[in-house]
């Protein structure tokens, strides 16, 4: 009888482990520096600079699939309209096509400037945001730009998101900046005519396709005329041509902390622990270990992966609360410039450099300045952080990992790559928690 329970607890031990263990975070190299990640046909595909990019059914297993022979772009972003059509787009114009889910690849050039964000329903259409304008494909090689309306332009300046749902109906959320008013800019006629919505009592924090429809998230005002103001709920809604929105019957109450953001099809981040999709029924909710979650997530199987310098995966489990902490925070995610953002000339272009607009500390609060020092590599990317002058070891954490993930335009001098040191004075806002 001993023996039997000793063996039962060793299995038991075994088993607990072995749990354990899958839902801790695992670090992998793809061969390069990933900056994009997607997943397509039960894989993960991730893309980098010198136009890499690979594809894994774990996180473990890498295959490569494009690299440039050359000096070539950086890629940052890589998605997937159906199985077989997919694109990356980044530095120098460069956007990269594949007809055939992954397995090729064809680089094209629409101008020279960086492109920030794209969203294609085939090669020929598709909007493009660079630092100066918006763009959108009509069917031929030559970029548009979308000027009008004007005023609307002009009072919503920020592009956060561009969805092409078909070759003919696209739409870009518009918004005055973070936390802020946002709408969306639709056309349904291939860009032959535009027409803005501009939801009232919202916050639109993400926008996307999900099964040939758009789907918003974030958060609305409801009882205005009520005592006291009225009440922000989560709001969750999707159309077919970006002016008229349903709001989804499906459960979102979990998403009252944070609000469901940080999206793709494949859910919702409602905190840094927990996965919520909403987008077919029932609503389903999936557990993320802590740790090393970013904003750039994708699943692949039971697993969930992440870009921090690698790619790390874990695996997500059931949720047992489905009451999403706000104790465990949201990633932070880079922000785009404004519409008609000079670029800057000689030294180095910022591709994505944002920090939080509020860290939260334990130990001091209030507009600190720290002095920063960076050295960017020939691809780009970020080799080396420092923060000096700051009152706070977790302060000087936050920044550095942060400050890591900033992203440049390679840098050259005279026609040759070359590595940049650079330093300067930064402000942070600083709060205590409550």
């Amino acid at each position: 009888m001993h023996i039997r329970r000793a063996v039962l607890t060793l299995c038991l031990s075994i088993c607990l482990a072995s749990q354990a263990q899958a839902t801790e975070w695992q670090t992998n190299n793809p061969g390069f520096r990933p900056l994009g990640i997607v997943s397509n046909k039960n894989a993960l595909w991730v893309c980098g600079p010198n136009e890499s990019i690979a594809s894994s059914s774990d996180g473990k297993s890498w295959t490569l699939h494009h690299h440039a022979s050359g000096a070539g772009a950086m890629l940052f972003g890589i998605e997937f309209f159906s199985a077989k059509f997919g694109y990356a787009y980044g530095t120098g114009g460069t956007v990269l096509f594949t007809n055939d889910g992954g397995d090729s690849w064809e680089t094209r050039h629409f101008g020279a400037d960086t492109i920030l964000l794209a969203s294609f329903a085939d090669p020929t259409h598709g909007l493009l945001r660079t630092a100066p304008s918006l763009f959108y494909l009509d069917g031929s090689d030559s970029l548009h730009q979308i000027a009008q309306p004007a005023d609307t332009l002009q009072r919503f300046p920020f592009t956060p998101f561009l969805v092409a749902l078909s070759p003919d109906k696209m739409t870009a959320l518009l918004s005055e900046g973070p936390y802020a008013e946002a709408g969306f800019l639709a056309t349904i006629d291939g860009g032959k005519t535009w027409s803005f919505y501009d939801p009232q009592s919202t916050g639109i924090k993400d926008l996307l396709r999900v099964d040939g429809k758009y789907w918003a998230t974030g958060h609305e005002v409801i009882g205005k005329d009520k005592p006291g103001g009225g009440n922000g709920v989560p709001m969750a809604t999707y159309s077919e041509d970006g002016m008229h929105w349903t709001h989804t019957t499906t459960e979102i109450h979990p998403c009252h902390w944070e609000y469901c953001v940080i999206c793709n099809s494949q859910g919702c981040l409602a905190s840094g622990t927990l996965l919520v999709n909403f987008f077919h029924q029932p609503t389903t909710y999936s557990a993320i270990p802590k740790g090393a979650l970013t904003a750039k997530w994708a699943v692949v199987g039971e697993n969930i992966c992440t870009l921090n310098q690698n790619v790390a995966c874990a695996s997500i489990g059931k949720a047992s609360d489905i009451e999403a902490s706000p104790g465990v925070p949201l990633p932070h995610e880079q922000t785009m410039p404004r519409l008609g953002t000079k670029l800057p000339t000689g030294g180095l272009r910022c591709v994505s450099c944002s920090l939080e607009p509020v860290f939260i500390d334990d130990k001091v609060q209030g507009r600190i300045t720290v002095h920063v020092v960076l050295q960017v590599g020939t691809d780009g990317t970020v080799e080396m952080a420092n923060v000096e002058k700051s009152p706070s070891d977790a302060l000087t954490q936050k920044i550095h990992d942060e400050m890591m993930t900033w992203l440049f335009e390679p840098p050259t001098k005279e026609g040759q790559s070359i590595r940049i040191k650079t330093e300067s004075d930064i402000a942070v806002n600083v709060i205590l928690p409550k």
